[in-house]
C-alpha cells in the first residue's frame, strides 16, 4: 500500500470545502490528523518510517523491564511509558518488530499498569531476520494506563527489537470526521446530469427528481425458519435489508440430521423468498470444524466413510444450489478447530474448496472466522488468518473472500480498523458476516456498541458488506435482537434505521442551471430520475459504481 505523505491532508481540506453539503450537521472544517490506513502484511528487510511521525511517541525509545509470566518464568520485554493519556481519547498504535533466537513468536501489545488489568492493543506474528508490522490501538476508559507492554508467551528467552513506534491520539469528533471522509470517498460519487432538447440545446430551469432505488453496499441480516410465512417479519426485513444469510437452515445438522435422510424444505422456502424479492444471499455453511456442530452420525464414521460423506454433502448442496448463493463459507472456523483435518489429513480443507469451486465456480469462497476483529485471540490473530489464506493459495486454491464473524463485547475501534487495514493489503473482499453485540450489556449499551461497529465497517473501503446476526427465532435471538417479538424496534433497531437513512441519498429535487446541468453527490447504487421542462417529461435511470471520476448522465427532452 502506497503512502501518500502530505497529499491526503490537501485532499481532505479540498474535499470538505467542495462537498460539505452532504456531510452531517456536526461537521465543521477539519484541521485535525488524518487517519493513516497504511498497513503491511509482509515481513520487510527494513522497517518503514513511523506513522504520524511517531505521534506522541516521537523520538521515544522503549525501556526494557522484567516481568513474571503466568507460568512463573521471568522474562524481559520492552515497554513505552505513557504520559498525558486522556479518558475518551482514541489512540492508534503501531510499531515494527524483529525478533532473534526463534523461528517466530506471537508478540502481544497491551496497555495498562503493572498493578491493573491490561487491555490488548494488537498482535503480530514476528519473525527473525526481518521486520513485522504491528498495528492496533485502544480507547481510554477507566483503566489505569501508564505503559504499553510488548510481551511474548512461547519462548523463555527472546530478544525483541523495536523500530518506528507511533501513538497518535484522536478525539471522538476527529475519529468520526475521518470515518465520514472515508465514507464520502469510498461509498459516494459526484454526479452531473445534463438536460437538453432534441436539437442538443441545453435546457435551463428543467426540474429534476432523483431517487436512489437500490444500494451498492450490502447490509443484511440472518433469517431463520421463523421467517417462513411470517408476512409482518418479511415486510419489516424488506423495508431495510438487501442481503440475507440463513442462520442454520443449510448447515449439515439441519439438512441431514440422520445419514442419508436429506431435507432441504426450510432452505428451499427461505430461498424462494430471497429469489422473489431479489435479495442477495450468502451460503453459510457447508462444513463446520467445531465437532460440537458436526452431526453426531458424521463423527461416528470411519475415515473412508467420512471422506465419502463429505463428498456427498458437497455434491448434494452444489447440485441443488449452484448459482443461488453468492458466497460459500466452505469450512467454518478453521483456525480454532480441526475435526476434518484430524480425520482426513492436513489437506482436507484444500480439497473442500477445490471441489466447491469446481461445482460452483462463480461463487466467492470465504474463510469465515471469529475473534479476528473482536478480541486478541492467539488462535485467530490477523497474521494467522493471512497465513492460512496464503497457505491455501500456495496449494493451488486461491481463497477469494475474507469472512469476519464479529461477535463483539466492547468494540476496540482503533484495533478493528487496524485489523481491517492489514487484511485490506490482500486485495480481497472483506465481509463482517455475523455481527452482534453481547447481551450481557443493557439494550442501550448494545445499541451504542453496534453503531460503533457498523460505522467502522461501512467507513472502511475494503469492506463490501455487513451481515447482522439478529434472526428472530422463538421470540429470541442468538445474542442481539433488533426488535421485540411484535417487531417494535429495540434501541439496536433504531440504530440500524438511523444509519440506513444516513447512508441513503434518498430523494433529491432541483433544477438545471444556465448550462443545463444539475450536480449532486450520491451513494453508490441505482437511481431513477424524472426530468420535466414545460409539458415534456422523461423518466430515465442510471447507476453509480465506485470511481474517482464524476459520473455524467445526459437526458434528452
Amino acid at each position: 500500500m502506497k503512502r501518500m505523505r502530505g497529499h491526503p491532508i490537501f485532499s481532505l481540506s479540498l474535499f470538505y470545502g467542495v462537498l460539505f453539503v452532504s456531510m452531517p450537521s456536526f461537521v465543521s472544517p477539519y484541521d485535525g490528523p488524518l487517519y493513516d490506513s497504511s498497513a503491511f502484511a509482509e515481513c520487510k528487510l527494513y522497517p518503514e518510517k513511523p506513522l504520524y511521525g511517531g505521534g506522541i511517541l516521537k523520538d521515544k525509545l522503549p525501556e526494557f523491564h522484567k516481568f513474571l509470566r503466568m507460568d512463573g518464568k521471568t522474562v524481559t520485554a520492552p515497554i513505552f511509558k505513557l504520559q498525558d493519556i486522556t479518558p475518551g481519547i482514541i489512540y492508534s498504535f503501531s510499531t515494527w518488530i524483529r525478533i532473534k533466537s526463534a523461528d517466530s513468536a506471537l508478540i502481544t501489545a497491551s496497555v495498562g499498569d503493572k498493578d491493573s488489568e491490561e487491555l490488548c492493543v494488537g498482535t503480530v506474528d514476528a519473525k527473525p531476520g526481518c521486520w513485522s508490522f504491528l498495528k492496533g490501538g485502544f480507547v481510554v476508559s477507566t483503566l489505569n494506563l501508564s505503559s504499553i507492554f510488548l510481551k511474548y508467551s512461547d519462548q523463555e528467552d527472546l530478544e525483541i527489537e523495536i523500530a518506528s513506534a507511533s501513538l497518535q491520539p484522536f478525539t471522538e469528533q476527529q475519529w468520526l470526521l475521518n470515518q465520514q471522509t472515508k465514507i464520502n470517498m469510498a461509498r459516494k460519487r459526484a454526479v452531473t446530469i445534463h438536460v437538453a432538447n432534441k436539437q442538443g440545446v441545453r435546457l435551463e430551469g428543467a426540474s429534476l427528481k432523483i431517487q436512489q432505488v437500490s444500494k451498492d453496499f450490502l447490509l443484511g441480516s440472518a433469517i431463520a425458519y421463523t421467517f417462513i410465512g411470517n408476512t409482518p417479519y418479511q415486510n419489516w426485513f424488506l423495508e431495510r435489508f438487501n442481503a440475507a444469510v440463513f442462520e442454520d437452515e443449510i448447515k449439515w445438522y439441519t439438512t441431514e440430521p440422520k445419514r442419508g435422510q436429506l431435507n432441504y424444505t426450510l432452505a428451499d422456502q427461505l430461498l424462494e423468498f430471497v429469489r422473489r424479492n431479489q435479495i442477495t444471499v450468502r451460503g453459510h455453511n457447508i462444513f463446520w470444524e467445531d465437532p460440537k456442530y458436526t452431526p453426531g452420525w458424521v463423527q461416528n464414521l470411519t475415515d473412508s466413510e467420512l471422506k465419502s460423506a463429505v463428498n456427498s454433502r458437497i455434491q448434494s448442496l452444489m447440485s441443488k444450489y449452484k448459482d443461488e448463493f453468492v458466497h460459500w463459507d466452505v469450512n467454518n472456523e478453521l483456525l480454532h478447530f480441526d475435526f476434518y483435518e484430524q480425520r482426513l489429513g492436513p489437506n482436507a480443507t484444500l480439497e473442500f474448496y477445490r471441489t466447491v469451486h469446481q461445482q460452483d465456480p462463480l461463487a466467492t469462497l470465504f474463510l469465515n472466522e471469529f475473534n479476528v476483529v473482536e478480541n486478541c485471540d492467539s488462535s485467530s490473530t490477523v497474521d494467522k488468518y493471512i497465513s492460512k489464506l496464503r497457505e491455501l493459495k500456495e496449494d493451488g486454491m486461491s481463497m477469494n473472500g475474507i469472512g469476519l464473524e464479529g461477535h463483539f463485547g466492547v468494540p476496540n475501534r482503533p484495533r478493528i480498523r487496524a485489523t481491517l487495514d492489514k487484511l485490506a493489503t490482500l486485495g480481497l473482499p472483506i465481509w463482517l458476516t455475523e455481527v452482534d453485540i453481547s447481551n450481557t450489556f443493557s439494550m442501550e449499551t448494545q445499541a451504542i456498541y453496534l453503531e460503533q461497529v457498523l460505522r467502522e465497517g461501512f467507513s472502511h473501503p475494503a469492506v463490501d458488506g455487513i451481515m447482522l446476526w439478529s434472526a428472530i427465532r422463538r421470540n429470541k435471538c442468538y445474542r442481539m435482537c433488533l426488535t421485540d417479538p411484535d417487531l417494535n424496534n429495540l434501541p439496536t433497531g433504531d440504530v440500524v434505521d438511523k444509519l440506513l437513512k444516513e447512508w441513503d441519498t434518498g430523494v433529491l429535487k432541483g433544477q438545471t442551471d444556465e448550462h443545463g446541468s444539475y450536480s449532486f453527490y450520491g451513494f453508490l447504487g441505482d437511481y431513477k430520475v424524472t426530468a420535466k421542462c414545460g409539458d415534456k417529461v422523461v423518466d430515465s435511470a442510471f447507476s453509480l459504481s465506485r470511481s474517482e471520476e464524476t459520473k455524467h448522465f445526459s437526458i434528452q427532452l
